[in-house]
């Protein structure tokens, strides 16, 4: 299952790579930002406090002990709450950690021109701590004990509450108590939005690189492919980076050495076929002076055999050699007309079909299919089925087909099956040879079978898009 989700091309595991990358990259930027940002709010957090603490202690410490009480509720508002009491609302029982230990050295040092007793700092004290014995001593004014939780919950809604107890040189007490950012939210919409925006720009710049890298590459593998099937292909343009134009040129001389290499070969072919004629010739004359008549004529048979076995050689030389040009063919039309040059042969299917080819080679390719089907199985009903994408054609005989373990033998050229095929038909052995290279050349495939009701079956596949 988790195989069709992997990706197949160099383009989608860059993309995947480069994805994965980026957006890791970013969240630990952004981890590490936010860590750090909650370290530098939180101080700045503690700052502010101490300056509004500092400030308050100072105009209580100069009020009259008996009116402290409403003035600290008169300057306490929704951010800090102050209560002059006669007992401290923190406790000395929970040792300090690095924020309260933070807290009490800023205020203290903002409290450095005023003379105070003790300064107690501690976090998370309200009525339901544990400490709410301390609350007792909040005058009559905040002694609703509803109207103090309000307050307490309103404050620990903003952040992580905070209860500072300052103790003046008379023995009175002033608490505060106020709500601290202790972190900000990891991130929001328009930081997402922006990291989003960010991965899609960098992934669209690195897909469109690498699209240059590979499109070289692309047309390397095309280029291969169509060698591979014994097409002419033209030489790959040796663009892109130093390591894809090397091997684009490393693979257009190979290209052409292996052109030079098949282009010697058939006409060395060729020729020794074509002067193979003369002294054919001159056999066949001298053939004709010969006194006994069988003698004779068996001499006029082998000599007859020969010139087959060089027009096969020349038919497949020049399959080998040509150059004709690519155009639409009307297949079905096509099919018809190789029927019609052989009555025992007949077409299945009316329907045109267009593709893109070279008609007389493929014209000598399915003359070769359809002959070979009706000189060894008597008979060749051909069909045409349209795949959409390519084209399936099927040739099938009657005859006594051909052994499992010799259907791709029969390809090679001059070889012939001695148990299923007539060894007096005058074939050369080339006529699937050649049905084969002119299939391979149109990037097509040529399949043979035995047929389970008796018989041969020749499948081949063309494309219609080249």
């Amino acid at each position: 299952m988790l195989r069709r989700f992997i990706p197949h091309s160099m383009l989608a595991w860059f993309a995947l790579v480069l994805a994965a990358g980026i957006g890791l990259s970013l969240i630990g930027v952004s981890a590490f930002h936010a860590f750090n940002r909650d370290e530098a709010v939180a101080a700045l957090e503690d700052l502010r406090a101490a300056e509004r603490i500092a400030a308050a202690a100072r105009f209580l410490d100069h009020s009259a002990p008996p009116l402290r009480p409403l003035i600290a509720e008169s300057i306490s508002g929704s951010s800090l709450f102050i209560a002059a009491t006669p007992g401290s609302m923190v406790g000395n029982e929970r040792p300090p950690d690095n924020r309260t230990a933070r807290l009490h050295d800023v205020i203290a040092a903002r409290l450095i021109d005023m003379r105070w007793r003790d300064l107690r700092v501690d976090y998370g004290i309200g009525p339901d701590d544990g400490h709410s014995h301390l609350w007792s001593w909040v005058p009559s004014l905040w002694s609703d004990e509803r109207r103090r939780s309000d307050q307490i919950l309103s404050l620990q809604d903003r952040g992580q509450t905070f209860t500072v107890s300052l103790q003046l040189m008379d023995g009175t007490w002033l608490n505060f108590s106020f709500a601290s950012v202790s972190s900000l939210p990891f991130s929001s919409w328009s930081h997402l939005l922006a990291l989003a925006a960010g991965i899609v720009a960098v992934m669209a710049l690195g897909i469109a690189a690498m699209r240059l890298i590979t499109r070289p590459i692309d047309s390397l593998a095309r280029a291969a492919e169509e060698l591979g099937r014994g097409a002419k292909p033209r030489d790959v343009p040796e663009a892109g980076l130093d390591e894809v134009r090397q091997a684009a040129r490393a693979f257009n001389q190979m290209q052409r050495r292996i052109r030079r290499m098949v282009e010697d070969r058939t006409q060395m072919i060729a020729a020794i076929s074509h002067d193979l004629r003369t002294p054919i010739t001159r056999l066949r004359l001298r053939a004709e002076f010969v006194e006994d008549a069988e003698e004779q004529q068996k001499m006029l048979a082998d000599l007859d055999q020969m010139e087959a076995i060089i027009r096969s050689t020349l038919a497949f030389a020049r399959e080998d050699s040509d150059n004709e040009v690519t155009t639409s063919v009307d297949l079905s039309a096509l099919l018809r007309e190789v029927a019609e040059t052989h009555p025992p042969a007949r077409v299945m299917t009316q329907t045109p079909c267009i593709l893109r080819g070279r008609p007389v080679a493929l014209r000598r390719c399915f003359d070769n299919l359809v002959e070979n089907a009706i000189r060894y199985g008597n008979t060749a009903a051909v069909a045409l089925h349209d795949r959409g994408d390519k084209v399936e054609i099927t040739i099938d005989d009657t005859g006594p087909g051909i052994p499992e373990d010799r259907l791709n033998d029969v390809f090679r050229p001059f070889v012939r099956l001695e148990e299923s095929r007539n060894r007096e038909s005058g074939g050369a052995g080339l006529g699937l040879a050649i049905a084969r290279s002119v299939v391979l050349a149109h990037g097509g495939t040529i399949i043979l079978s035995n047929r389970p009701e008796g018989g041969l079956r020749a499948l081949v596949r063309l494309p219609k898009a080249r």
